[in-house]
């Protein structure tokens, strides 16, 4: 009888814990697409954009043409949610926010590699982050 009951509340717990977290306006956690690589592209080419986040929680940069998925080094985190976010380096400095310009070093590269995390949100034009600036 005891263990027909603790089946029945962990059965319970599962179901409260599905529905809370499939319920409208749970947050999709962010996603950063990173390389197996520590350090910044050492590539030249400038980039301009906001970041910006998917559907999906997927990190962007919002351009005046097609978004471009970045790809940040190894490391990299982001924190906050959908609304307002940041991007972090590995010793936890905020590299770059969401809702402001900025301008990155770095260059496109044709398709996304194994080693990369979150390979599901490179999409389109692909962009290996080097240094990044506030541009405003």
């Amino acid at each position: 009888m005891q263990s027909q009951w603790a089946r029945m509340v962990i059965l319970g717990l599962a179901v409260a814990f599905v529905t809370m977290a499939c319920a409208p306006g749970s947050s999709t956690p962010l996603r950063l697409v990173t390389s197996d690589i520590p350090q910044l592209s050492v590539m030249e080419a400038l980039h301009r954009g906001m970041l910006a986040v998917d559907e999906n929680g997927c990190i962007y940069s919002k351009t005046t043409e097609d978004p471009v998925t970045l790809v940040w080094p190894k490391g990299y985190t982001v924190k906050g949610d959908s609304k307002s976010f940041e991007v972090l380096d590995t010793n936890q400095n905020v590299v770059a926010h969401s809702g402001s310009p900025f301008t990155m070093g770095g260059g496109y590269v044709d398709s996304p590699q194994g080693t990369w995390t979150e390979r599901d949100c490179a999409k389109g034009k692909i962009w290996m982050v080097g240094r990044v600036s506030d541009s405003g």
